[in-house]
């Protein structure tokens, strides 16, 4: 079966040097080989997949998984169920909600679960969910305390919810709005602007995808300001850029120049980077599709950070119950 969204080539762009595992659960079975075939692109992930939750808890016992991705309304055991379950086998596992329709009351119980995220099915874009399930990673990996604490805030809200308080009405309705604008957001694809370091080519071929990009010198104070830096090797300087970077804002791709070697490579191992186009000489025709993925997931966590503050207002807006 063909997937149903131009996805690009495999990835792996973000990876470590160990393969992350991702567990996929849902009845349909489309969506799992639409979800395991676009994961599975990824050269550092394992992807499993289950039908159900019974399926899924045994797995979760036997070995280690990074992210969870699982569909809220399953047979037996729900979604929600498995994820808080999931969390008290595996503590730092990252989990994401599949959902139909995302309302405030589903998306305070995902959360106080153990949830950090959740996606709309159907799929208006597959890159979409790799972004997702990358931001995942992230967060796993630095342990989040923004996450955490609207995994916190979520719990207080569900607890004070189902003990019968509420909040306003104009709360929920102020929710319910930032929940559509963080869907709006994760679909952004190319928001955010491209630095670009020593390569024409780059510069032309992310020109002509539609990015906002400038050209750039190594020393540049625009580079701390920009999301995306693009350094080609063939710059003498770009070692040092490239590690000066790592410790700032924007996210930085290293493009293997004409003549770039063997050293070339092991710097860029070293400094824990993808070294795009080496061994071709096509590098930059693959740069558009590996930035809009950069950008993609930058504008999930962005939007995520937005709607655990979104949580924290409705939480705040309950009131006390009275002595």
């Amino acid at each position: 079966m063909d997937l149903p969204f131009e996805t690009g080539e495999s990835g792996g762009e973000e990876g470590g040097t160990l393969a992350s595992t991702v567990l996929v659960v849902d009845d349909e079975p489309v969506v799992l080989d639409i979800c395991a075939r676009l994961l599975e692109r990824e050269s550092d992930l394992v992807v499993l997949v289950a039908e159900s939750a019974e399926e899924a808890l045994p797995l979760l016992r036997e070995q280690r998984v990074d992210v969870l991705v699982t569909d809220k309304n399953l047979p037996g055991m729900g979604g929600v169920e498995l994820v808080a379950q999931a969390r008290g086998l595996q503590p730092s596992l990252e989990a994401l909600m599949i959902t139909a329709y995302a309302s405030s009351e589903s998306v305070i119980a995902a959360f106080a679960a153990g949830a950090s995220d959740y996606i709309l099915k159907p799929f208006d874009d597959l890159r979409v969910l790799r972004a997702k399930v990358r931001a995942a990673l992230e967060r796993r990996t630095a342990g989040s305390r923004v996450r955490e604490q609207a995994r916190e805030v979520a719990r207080e809200a569900a607890a004070l919810l189902s003990a019968g308080q509420d909040a306003p009405e104009p709360a929920h309705e102020a929710l319910e709005v930032e929940l559509r604008a963080y869907e709006e957001s994760s679909r952004a694809v190319q928001q955010g602007t491209v630095g670009v370091v020593g390569s024409a080519d780059a510069l032309s071929a992310l020109k002509e995808a539609g990015f906002e990009v400038m050209e750039l010198a190594p020393y540049a104070p625009e580079l701390e300001r920009v999301d995306v830096v693009v350094v080609e090797t063939g710059d003498p300087q770009w070692r040092t850029l490239a590690e000066r970077l790592q410790r700032r804002p924007p996210d930085v791709l290293l493009l293997a120049s004409p003549q770039a070697d063997l050293g070339d490579l092991l710097e860029a191992i070293t400094l824990r980077m993808d070294l795009v186009g080496f061994g071709s000489s096509q590098g930059a025709s693959v740069l558009p599709e590996k930035v809009r993925m950069l950008l993609l997931r930058r504008g999930v966590q962005r939007a995520l950070d937005r709607l655990a503050a979104a949580l924290t207002a409705f939480r705040q807006s309950i009131p006390a119950r009275s002595a």
